[in-house]
């Protein structure tokens, strides 16, 4: 409301007497919305039904039924949604984070699930995002990725989460696939139709590359139709009721059963609740019964989704689908670059060989729809290399060419695109250019090094350091051939032991005058 004020009424504004009529207090905004019949309890569903809008109803005529599957993996959804979590990301800010899964409709088995940071505004004046950066193309991928390969034990889990010890047909699964050896007990189900929304990460190209060099279809939801993609959207509720709530940073989405300091609880890092998550799904959700789900054989009986899947994949079978290592690399995201003397850059950073290896590569690719330019494939989390695919390549070599950053030796730490991306706007505010990539890497190395060891405390937070505890001296008589050198009678910077006064304040009595005179005579 403020906002909506300040941008239609700038003019009426800049009056000091007009502003103070115009702008009103949050007591009295809170009193005009009761008026209204708008509270904090029924704030959020008028919200929510206003957003909604009309819905296109399963029952008109034309419409289709409610979705199901009669194998595992003939439909499989996918959604994003934001866990209402606080955690502390890696700059030490609390930020809220978001949960993208892929459920299984035959089997109800969450067979892929990642957590990242969620985006959440955007600073005054520098159009820079806060709070993170959201959930990408990349990160769905690797949901998708994840239900091609089993999910591997952690150290220090629970017996009850191995899938030796579970309801899924453990032997008959080592036989067929030796990757379920130490596996945890969550199905692996790779998926042939992909259901999801029309969200930027799902409707980009590198989404739908991916899915299809995987041989996936990837059909869209329509809009307002909840039927479409109503079991994915359960399962986020049933993730909130379940396992959100009882986490110690847990925020509400409704107003009225939001806690109250939140920030100031202990907070998990997203590594830490990325694991809480996944033991939680091998725990509790592949291990309880649903409603749902009903065996061909005992069809009275609820069944959990591991038994679900036993029963299933007994009539269809399973079949292996390791992904070798360049089908990852299809997985990957996709620029097209045009290869030069020097190399080609992503993302403000040049990617080169020595000893003219790219020279064949420097010609046109012949690829009409990309303007000859040439397909590089890198990783987001690692991109200290990155591949490019030579369509060109001999029948029988390898197409990939593995180009390394040409400034990679600087980074002696792992780096991310996010770290790149905070020390080159730290760069940038310091005066410094885009193009001096060494000067940009060695402040990625900084940033890394900073937070690794932690920010060093200011002189003015740095605390006092803490008095040391006086000793006691062993009184000697003295000898007949040496001196004695009176101790009470010396300042204490003129002692052999830790000074115990403060600055300011007499730790002893003032001595008389000439005293220390005659003590350094005698001494």
């Amino acid at each position: 409301m403020e906002q909506t004020v300040r941008a239609r009424y700038a003019h009426l504004l800049a009056d000091p007497k007009t502003a103070r009529g115009l702008v009103n207090s949050p007591a009295t905004f809170y009193r005009l919305l009761e008026r209204l019949g708008i509270t904090a309890e029924n704030a959020h569903d008028a919200a929510a039904r206003h957003a909604a809008g009309s819905a296109i109803s399963s029952a008109r005529a034309g419409a289709r039924r409610a979705t199901w599957a009669r194998w595992p993996g003939e439909l499989v959804q996918i959604d994003t949604t934001g866990l209402d979590v606080l955690v502390l990301g890696d700059g030490g800010r609390v930020i809220s984070v978001e949960l993208t899964i892929a459920i299984c409709v035959a089997t109800r088995s969450i067979v892929g699930s990642l957590i990242v940071p969620k985006r959440v505004g955007r600073t005054g004046g520098t159009g820079r995002w806060l709070g993170g950066r959201a959930t990408r193309s990349f990160d769905t991928m690797q949901v998708v990725a994840q239900t091609t390969a089993p999910l591997p034990a952690r150290p220090g889990w629970a017996p009850e989460t191995f899938m030796e010890g579970s309801d899924l047909p453990f032997e008959d699964l080592l036989a067929a696939d030796p990757r379920f050896a130490g596996a945890a007990a969550r199905p692996v189900i790779k998926p042939e139709t992909l259901v999801v929304d029309h969200g930027s990460p799902f409707v980009s190209a590198d989404f739908t590359r991916a899915c299809h060099s995987l041989g996936i279809e990837v059909r869209e939801a329509r809009l307002r139709t909840a039927a479409d993609k109503a079991i994915v959207e359960r399962a986020m509720r049933a993730v909130k009721t379940g396992f959100s709530q009882y986490l110690a940073s847990y925020t509400h989405h409704r107003l009225d059963l939001r806690g109250k300091r939140v920030r100031k609880q202990p907070l998990w890092t997203i590594p830490q609740l990325q694991e809480l998550f996944e033991q939680w799904v091998v725990l509790r959700w592949q291990q309880t019964p649903h409603g749902a789900l009903r065996s061909p054989f005992t069809p009275g009986l609820r069944l959990t989704p591991n038994q679900m899947y036993a029963a299933l994949v007994s009539l269809r079978g399973y079949r292996s689908t390791a992904l070798a290592e360049q089908e990852n690399r299809k997985l990957l995201p996709a620029v097209w670059v045009r290869v030069s003397r020097k190399g080609f850059q992503i993302n403000n950073r040049t990617y080169n060989l020595g000893r003219g290896k790219l020279d064949p590569c420097r010609r046109s690719s012949g690829i009409t729809a990309q303007q000859g330019r040439w397909e590089v494939h890198y990783s987001p989390d690692h991109p200290e290399v990155a591949w490019l695919f030579n369509h060109r390549a001999e029948p029988g070599t390898d197409p990939w060419i593995e180009v390394p950053f040409i400034h990679r030796r600087l980074l002696d730490d792992r780096w991310t695109e996010e770290t790149w991306a905070e020390a080159l706007h730290i760069h940038l505010a310091g005066g410094g250019s885009r193009r001096d990539e060494a000067a940009i890497t060695r402040a990625t190395a900084q940033l890394l090094r900073t937070a690794t060891v932690g920010p060093e405390a200011t002189p003015a937070s740095r605390p006092a350091p803490r008095a040391a505890v006086p000793f006691r001296l062993c009184r000697r008589r003295p000898s007949p051939t040496t001196t004695t050198c009176h101790l009470s009678t010396l300042t204490p910077s003129d002692r052999s032991g830790p000074s115990t006064a403060r600055p300011g304040i007499s730790s002893r009595r003032p001595s008389p005058p000439g005293a220390r005179a005659r003590a350094l005579r005698n001494s």
